[in-house]
C-alpha cells in the first residue's frame, strides 16, 4: 500500500513541476522564422567619388578654350607657335623690308606675329607689289623652301582688277595647295579685301564665294580676312582704305585678329 501512495506522490510531483516550467517559459508556438542578413538588407554602398568634369561645348567634347577666363585671346607662348610663310602681294608685302624679316602695320598679318596675341612665328614671305594668283603659284617652291609648319596665302586682289575667269584663279591656288601637299604642309588661305570700285568689289564677291566654296571641299583652312572690313552696303567701311586697293594699319589689324581666330582653332597651337 505505503509503495502506492509513494507512487502516487511522485506522479503529483512531476505535475507540479511541469506546470512551473510552462509558467516560467511560457507556451511554444509556432512563430515566423528568424531574420537572417540578406543583401538586401545590408546598408548601401557609398557613392564612388568624381572629380570635376569638364564644361560641356556645343559639339558635346572638352576643347581648349580659344579665350581665357578674362574674354581676352588665350596666350600662346613663342616656342609654341608654328612657323607660317606668307605668299602674296603688296597688302602681304606692306612695308616688309626687302631682303629682311622687319614686318611692319602695313603687312596684313602683322599682327599674327604680336608677342601677346600673335599665333605664329615668322619664317618668310614671297610677296611683291602687283601680282597676280598665277605668279604667287609659280613661287610656292620658294616658299616652301623656307620649312614652314603652315603656308598662308592672300591673293586675288590683282587679278580682280580686271575681268577675271574664276576658275582660273582657282586653279591657282589649287596648284599652291598640291605642292604643299606633297611636303606634307597645311595651307590657309585669305579672304580677299574689299574694292571701291563697285565692279571691281562684285568680283571680290565672287572669287571669295569661289574660294569658300573650293577651301572647305580641299580642306584648306579659310581665313575669312575681308569680313571686318566690308560694308554691308558694299565696299570698305569707311575709314579703312586710304586708297580703294590696301588696308589702312587699322584694317590690316583687323585682318589679323579674324585670321588669328581661325587658326587657332587647328593643331600645333595656330
Amino acid at each position: 500500500m505505503w509503495v502506492l501512495r509513494a507512487l502516487a506522490a511522485l506522479g503529483v510531483l512531476a505535475v507540479l513541476l511541469g506546470v512551473g516550467v510552462a509558467v516560467a517559459t511560457g507556451p511554444v508556438t509556432a512563430g515566423a522564422p528568424l531574420a537572417t542578413a540578406s543583401a538586401s538588407d545590408t546598408a548601401p554602398e557609398p557613392a564612388a567619388l568624381e572629380g570635376p568634369q569638364p564644361l560641356p561645348t556645343a559639339s558635346g567634347a572638352a576643347e581648349q578654350p580659344a579665350t581665357s577666363v578674362t574674354g581676352e585671346a588665350a596666350y600662346i607662348p613663342y616656342e609654341e607657335r608654328p612657323t607660317a610663310v606668307f605668299i602674296g602681294d603688296s597688302i602681304t608685302r606692306g612695308m616688309t623690308e626687302p631682303g629682311s624679316w622687319d614686318v611692319e602695320e602695313h603687312s596684313w598679318y602683322y599682327g599674327l606675329l604680336d608677342d601677346t596675341a600673335g599665333v605664329v612665328r615668322f619664317g618668310g614671305s614671297v610677296s611683291e607689289v602687283g601680282m597676280t594668283t598665277s605668279w604667287m603659284a609659280g613661287q610656292v617652291w620658294n616658299a616652301l623652301a623656307m620649312s614652314p609648319d603652315i603656308l598662308i596665302v592672300l591673293g586675288g586682289t590683282n587679278d580682280i582688277s580686271g575681268e577675271i575667269d574664276v576658275d582660273y584663279v582657282i586653279s591657282n591656288f589649287q596648284r599652291i595647295k598640291d605642292a604643299a601637299d606633297i611636303l606634307g604642309v597645311p595651307m590657309a588661305v585669305g579672304t580677299v579685301p574689299p574694292r571701291s570700285d563697285p565692279y571691281a568689289d562684285a568680283r571680290a564677291v565672287l572669287l571669295n564665294s569661289a574660294l569658300t566654296a573650293w577651301a572647305q571641299r580641299e580642306g584648306v583652312i579659310l581665313l575669312d580676312t575681308a569680313a571686318p572690313l566690308r560694308d554691308p552696303s558694299g565696299g570698305w567701311i569707311y575709314g579703312y582704305s586710304g586708297d580703294g586697293l590696301h588696308p589702312t594699319p587699322e584694317a590690316s589689324r583687323l585682318m589679323s585678329e579674324a585670321a588669328a581666330m581661325a587658326l587657332r582653332g587647328i593643331p600645333l597651337g595656330v
